[in-house]
């Protein structure tokens, strides 16, 4: 297969991702946790598992939502309603039903709060992502080199960004922690990839490959690093950096050998001519 057909598959991805993106920006809007919109949410800790549904209908009249996870020590539940509910009411309630919790934490955030903290966000995205730009450019100078490191990243953000609107993972300044991080792996990967394959001896494909080997070796240990977070903890925010990240390792994968690859392959077997 002709390793320029390549490039369609993560071009693809790319484009059908950014329309996703502003359909849901224009019509529902991103699904954001209360950090970023504001809201009440309870922590509370429990041995038995707890039918998310149920609580919900129990908690109906409040219009809460109710998630659990589980670690190797028990069950955590988590309780979220609006700002202006007093969240004694909600634990009252949950008793009388028979959901008692000894051990919980209550975390209020306004709107107004909220929403400043998702501006600052999204700035802080901006900057680093602008930053990484310009380190791309000053390291490899050329345009062609600098450019697939940005566009991958690019790529990378959007790509995981939608995939977890998708599937439920809401927008938080956890999830924000975690496409930072992502920008740092998605450069350190397409750094990798140039210079084991335009320094060195031997031809492009064998340099591109030994490189190759390297990377899938990297993403393999850091995703079963990863994977076993989802079993030791219960946490919210290391769940949620965790599944950022996981979605970001595949993304990166495919942007990095099917889109970035192939361009650079082409750059550089154009120059040897």
């Amino acid at each position: 297969m002709n390793y320029k057909k390549l490039i369609v598959i993560p071009v693809i991805i790319l484009v059908l991702s950014l329309g996703y993106f502003f359909w849901v920006i224009f019509t529902s809007g991103l699904n954001l946790d209360i950090d970023l919109k504001g809201g009440t949410q309870i922590i509370a800790e429990s041995s038995t598992q707890i039918k998310e549904q149920e609580l919900e209908n129990v908690l109906s009249s409040y219009e809460a939502s109710v998630r659990t996870a589980q670690s190797i020590t028990g069950y955590t539940v988590f309780i979220e309603f609006d700002a202006d509910i007093d969240s004694n009411d909600v634990l009252k309630t949950s008793e009388e039903n028979g959901y008692v919790f000894e051990n919980y934490s209550v975390q209020t955030i306004g709107p107004t709060l909220g929403a400043a903290f998702f501006e600052q966000a999204i700035i802080a995205l901006v900057f680093a992502f602008l930053f990484m730009a310009a380190v791309a450019f000053i390291i490899f100078r050329k345009p062609v080199l600098s450019f697939r490191v940005i566009i991958s990243a690019f790529a990378d953000i959007v790509e995981t960004l939608v995939l977890s609107q998708i599937i439920g993972i809401k927008l938080s300044l956890a999830t924000f922690a975690a496409l930072l991080l992502l920008i740092g792996y998605s450069v350190d990967d397409d750094v990798l990839l140039t210079t084991r394959t335009t320094r060195g001896s031997g031809e492009v494909s064998e340099r591109m490959k030994r490189a190759r080997k390297t990377a899938f070796t990297t993403v393999g240990a850091t995703a079963v690093a990863l994977m076993s977070l989802f079993i030791i903890t219960s946490s919210n925010v290391i769940i949620q950096i965790a599944s950022i990240l996981l979605i970001g390792l595949v993304f990166d994968l495919i942007n990095t050998w099917l889109l970035n690859a192939p361009i650079l392959r082409w750059y550089m077997e154009k120059g040897m001519k």
